[in-house]
């Protein structure tokens, strides 16, 4: 399962660097993954099995969240201000 998430969140960000290229949605769509990332990752850190205990081991489910940090900084990128070009005249 997790391997089938990690590719699954693998092509999710490859078409978002597309989308970026080609400025359709790629604000709304990272924000979307990001979402989704989060959800995935914490489905893996909080399910519980029958027994009562987690299904993962606490440092393999936070292993799984942190993918999710690079997901942030991949959001903020995008929706921090373009930094301004200042051109200097040569005389």
């Amino acid at each position: 399962m997790l391997s089938v998430v990690g590719a699954l969140g693998v092509l999710a960000w490859l078409w978002t660097i597309r989308a970026v290229k080609a400025r359709r949605w790629a604000r709304t769509g990272s924000i979307v993954m990001f979402a989704l990332g989060i959800g995935a990752g914490l489905t893996g850190l909080l399910t519980r099995d029958t027994s009562g205990a987690t299904g993962l081991p606490s440092a393999l489910g936070w292993a799984g969240m942190a993918p999710c940090l690079a997901g942030l900084a991949a959001v903020a990128l995008l929706w921090r201000r373009p930094r301004s070009v200042s051109r200097t005249r040569k005389s």
